[in-house]
């Protein structure tokens, strides 16, 4: 089969030098200046372009349709290109390929795949399921943090407003009255002149910092050992390892049912992964198919694939429904991670509420104990 080639040319490097730089400089561009293309939105043009595929609607004129249709500017633009390179007569896969910002190795082989079989419509559909839970999964993380960064950003705002507006009119008045200050008032008035002296300055620090933080977070090197250590935090670390598995499970699954070989699909999945771990888990089961032994084999030692996925595999590769089982595993998993998530948001809400109100208690309380003490100075003299 001819998609095997073409296979080993989309996971390879296909771009040189300059033209890589070319390709990521516009990418810049379309970020900063363009709507951004979501899973939800590659999801609902894979869906949309099965659907009138199925109805027997020429691909060219497909594209032409959905590129009137859809409502995301830069989206429509990538699929009036499609188009147009479909018009000259590429296939699909290829005409894919000149958007790698927007379709991944994931996407081209199994269009691919599924345009050789002659079941691009339904590979299509099984691609959108995948992006609709890839997307689901993210959603999830997303909602469980935004409420804890909302209640800290808002507490944050509230102890600077202490600090630069409340604290200095307290310590006007306590300045010129001859008392000694208790030590965390001192350290609140302290925090708050340097606040009000140097604020500006911090925050410039402060955002040059956080520039540097991440440069230095991305580095391969820091990024694996944060990982390494996310793996060990309780609750969360679970979380993180069923949620690479899940992905795992789905992408492979995904596109076994598209009929990929074992082989190709392991080799996308490996490339796609995210965690340096991981990757190196599927290069040793990927180095054993080639050998043409058992997929489960090499999982049987896995740190990162538990017993119950593991007997689920095998029993999909002796039934010849390896696909269905991993699917299967992923469905379970997720629902498991959807579960851990709310759980883990319920507890941090009002873990990181009841913290913040101390912080603001004890300025206030700070703020309020030499009140005492000037009462007995007023009263005395």
């Amino acid at each position: 089969m001819k998609s095997e080639n073409l296979i080993r040319q989309v996971i390879e490097t296909q771009t040189g030098a300059g033209q890589k730089r070319e390709q990521e400089s516009a990418g810049i561009i379309k970020r900063l200046f363009g709507s951004k293309i979501r899973d939800r939105d590659r999801a609902e043009f894979c869906l949309q372009l099965a659907v009138m595929l199925e109805a027997r609607v020429s691909l060219h004129r497909a594209l032409q349709v959905l590129a009137k249709q859809t409502k995301n500017p830069r989206m429509q633009k990538v699929i009036e290109s499609l188009g147009k390179e479909i018009q000259k007569g590429n296939s699909f896969d290829q005409a894919l390929e000149a958007h790698p910002d927007v379709f991944d190795n994931l996407f081209i082989v199994t269009a691919e795949v599924g345009q050789e079989s002659g079941r691009l419509a339904e590979v299509l559909t099984h691609l959108a399921q995948y992006l609709e839970k890839m997307a689901a999964l993210a959603r999830k993380f997303r909602q469980a943090l935004t409420y804890p960064a909302l209640v800290v950003s808002v507490a944050c705002f509230a102890v600077a407003f202490l600090l630069i507006f409340i604290v200095p009119a307290f310590a006007d008045m306590f300045r010129s009255f001859q008392v000694e200050l208790p030590v965390s008032t001192r350290i609140i008035m302290s925090v708050s002149s340097f606040l009000t002296s140097y604020g500006i300055y911090g925050i410039g620090v402060l955002v040059v910092g956080l520039f540097l933080l991440r440069g230095f977070i991305r580095s391969s090197a820091v990024r694996e050992r944060l990982e390494a250590f996310s793996f060990k935090l309780p609750f969360v670390g679970d979380i993180i390892i069923k949620t690479h598995v899940a992905r795992f499970c789905r992408t492979l699954g995904t596109l076994l049912r598209a009929q990929v070989s074992l082989v190709d699909a392991l080799t996308v999945s490996q490339r796609i992964a995210t965690n340096k771990g991981i990757k190196e888990e599927i290069k040793t089961i990927l180095n054993h198919v080639r050998q043409g032994r058992a997929i489960v084999e090499p999982l049987v030692d896995s740190v990162f694939f538990p017993p119950m996925v593991v007997q689920m595999i095998a029993v999909g590769e002796e039934t010849s429904e390896l696909d269905t089982m991993l699917l299967k595993v992923a469905d379970y998993y997720e629902k498991e991670i959807d579960g851990k998530v709310e759980t883990l948001s319920t507890v941090i809400e009002p873990v990181i509420v009841l913290f913040l109100g101390i912080v603001v208690a004890g300025i206030l309380i700070s703020m309020y104990l030499p009140m005492f003490d000037l009462v007995n100075v007023i009263g005395g003299g």
